[in-house]
């Protein structure tokens, strides 16, 4: 019986392809395997990168700017106590009746224990002259 060179090694290299792919499933499972149970483990690393992940602050929700000697509402965080009641563009005047020359003695006036109250003046470019009164509350932002 006569063998075909060819044919052999047609088989053999199928033979390889076959093993290596075999290889390759295997070692790919057991990595997903891993990955899932250490993924799962209440110490893992993915779960308390979560936990991390958000700043909290007991305040009013908003981000200020400085606009030369004008402080000002670049942003209002959705759900917050300034949600719909400040906006973006109000000058701060005032807060609880101070006016504050810096950036930093702002945002002590503004913050404070949660369930108080701050009262802000502030008037809008377009719009006029206002006083508004909220309740701080603990703001929780995602990074």
């Amino acid at each position: 019986m006569k063998t075909d060179s060819s044919a052999l090694n047609r088989w053999r290299i199928a033979r390889r392809i076959t093993l290596g792919a075999i290889v390759v499933a295997g070692t790919m499972t057991t990595a997903a395997a891993i990955a899932q149970r250490v993924a799962e483990h209440p110490c893992s690393m993915s779960q308390r990168a979560n936990v991390q992940s958000y700043y909290s602050y007991s305040g009013i929700g908003v981000e200020l700017t400085q606009d030369g000697s004008d402080f000002v509402v670049a942003r209002v965080f959705p759900g917050s106590p300034a949600d719909g009641k400040l906006f973006p563009g109000a000058v701060l005047l005032t807060v609880d009746g101070e006016s504050p020359d810096h950036m930093r003695q702002w945002t002590n006036l503004i913050r404070g224990e949660q369930g108080t109250p701050v009262e802000l003046e502030v008037v809008y470019p377009c719009s006029g002259h206002d006083t508004v009164v909220l309740e701080r509350a603990v703001v929780r932002l995602r990074y």
